[in-house]
């Protein structure tokens, strides 16, 4: 059967590959225009193909690509330092901004500093938050450019497998059993099978809220044929969640369409699901959700009497090379923030979510259009689909996440902020227009 389903995986990498190709207008659409397309995706390919082309040095390579984008956003003139005119975008944006800053600060502070090599990521993910601050202000995109971008994320995982025999981890047994249909556990060249089920399953949410008919029905087989060969019950207990969400939303939706999701709704989703991680965290035993307590235990002891501002989380590292910690890392974004920040970051974190959530599309699906939040929210639970004071293969998710503007329908251009006639501006001083949105919307030539 492993055999079987590495054909499988494969052929629907190469076809899906292939298809985008064919489909590249449309996939320009979704993202407002080729170019911001081909940035995009790349950085999300890239970043994913990072440890196959880099091995140990993937973090110094992850790190150029960030660097890139927003030399390509200067340089192109798309970069606006501005930054978006949506309130709650910038308000987003700002949250996480705090949210990196005060937990490198306590990182510093507590202890001895800063443990390890973690600067350099500290600073690559300020960088990707001045680029997205920077780019939010002209590029926006529907949800399906997150469907697209899963896709080519996911042929670049699956389409080695029928070739690469340690794209399969074998089934466990004992207390924690787990294996799939296909008698292993497909992580492509990742360690973990969790990692390749995370992207099928934002890729296959965000299919279900832009995508139609055969379109629909291909991307969701393929989505679920990598879920099925990984394994992953988490994948399916997220993704259930998510579902019963987009039944309501769909519900709500042919009742009465919305821009946008009331904010006390927001706010009462995540203050709900801040409340059970954190019970989660304090009440887990070493056994608990397959062994994943051994390491909330672990994270909660090392915390005490820190609770409130945490400890940074370089520290996690001295505990894994001093051997009081598991080799693994969180297993939870809730448990991230409160081990990197305590519950001021989780605060900043609550406040992210929620402001993302509550920020209006322009089509009216509102509650369509933020089931991918809500499935990071979901997902936060038992697994880190967003680490704020990093930037690694996952980042792009929350990348599109707050540049989505639409669920399904062509994202309309956002216009420069303020009319300056270029005529009347020395031509050296043009970069410095364009970054800060000074310019003539009628200058720029039309998507």
């Amino acid at each position: 059967m492993t055999t079987i389903f590495g054909v499988l995986l494969t052929v629907g990498g190469v076809a899906v590959a292939l298809w985008l190709i064919r489909t590249r207008r449309s996939v320009a659409t979704a993202f407002g225009d080729p170019a911001s397309a081909v940035a995009l995706v790349g950085f999300a390919v890239l970043t994913n193909a990072a440890p196959a082309l880099a091995g140990s040095h993937s973090s110094m390579l992850i790190g150029v690509l960030v660097v890139a984008l927003l030399g390509w956003l200067v340089l192109s003139g798309r970069g606006v330092l501005r930054g978006p005119s949506d309130l709650w975008l910038r308000i987003s944006l700002a949250m996480a901004g705090g949210l990196l800053v005060w937990c490198a600060f306590i990182d510093v502070v507590t202890g001895t500093g800063i443990y390890g090599s973690r600067l350099p990521a500290y600073g690559a993910a300020g960088l990707l938050l001045i680029a997205l601050w920077m780019m939010a202000a002209r590029t926006t995109v529907s949800v399906r450019a997150m469907a697209y971008t899963g896709l080519a994320v996911l042929a670049l995982l699956t389409i080695p497998t029928a070739v690469y025999g340690q794209a399969w981890r074998a089934c466990t047994g004992g207390k924690l059993e787990k294996c799939s249909l296909a008698g292993a556990l497909f992580k492509s060249f990742y360690n973990s099978e969790n990692y390749a089920a995370m992207l099928a399953s934002f890729t296959l949410v965000a299919a279900f809220c832009a995508m139609r008919r055969v379109e629909l029905v291909a991307t969701a087989s393929f989505c679920l044929l990598v879920i099925v060969a990984t394994g992953s019950r988490t994948s399916y207990l997220a993704v259930g969640a998510v579902a019963v969400w987009m039944l309501g939303a769909l519900l709500v939706q042919r009742l009465r369409p919305s821009p946008r999701i009331p904010f006390a709704l927001c706010v009462a989703l995540v203050v709900g699901a801040l409340t059970a991680a954190t019970y989660l965290m304090w009440s887990a035993s070493k056994t608990t959700l397959s062994n994943r307590g051994n390491i909330w235990v672990a994270a909660r002891e090392y915390l005490s009497g820190r609770e409130a501002v945490g400890v940074g989380v370089s520290k996690w590292y001295y505990l894994q090379d001093i051997e009081k910690a598991p080799t693994h890392f969180f297993h939870s974004g809730y448990v991230l923030v409160i081990f990197s920040g305590g519950l001021i970051a989780l605060t900043l974190f609550g406040l992210w979510m929620a402001t993302l959530l509550h920020r209006s599309v322009e089509d009216g699906h509102a509650f369509t259009a933020k089931a991918p939040v809500v499935l990071l929210v979901v997902y936060s639970f038992t697994e880190v689909v967003w680490n704020p004071l990093s930037v690694d293969g996952l980042t792009w998710i929350v990348v599109l996440l707050a540049l989505t503007v639409s669920a399904s329908a062509a994202p309309a251009r956002t216009p420069a902020p303020g009319p300056v006639d270029l005529a009347e501006r020395p031509v050296r001083f043009a970069t410095l227009k364009r970054l800060t949105g000074r310019h003539d919307a009628a200058a720029v030539a039309p998507w």
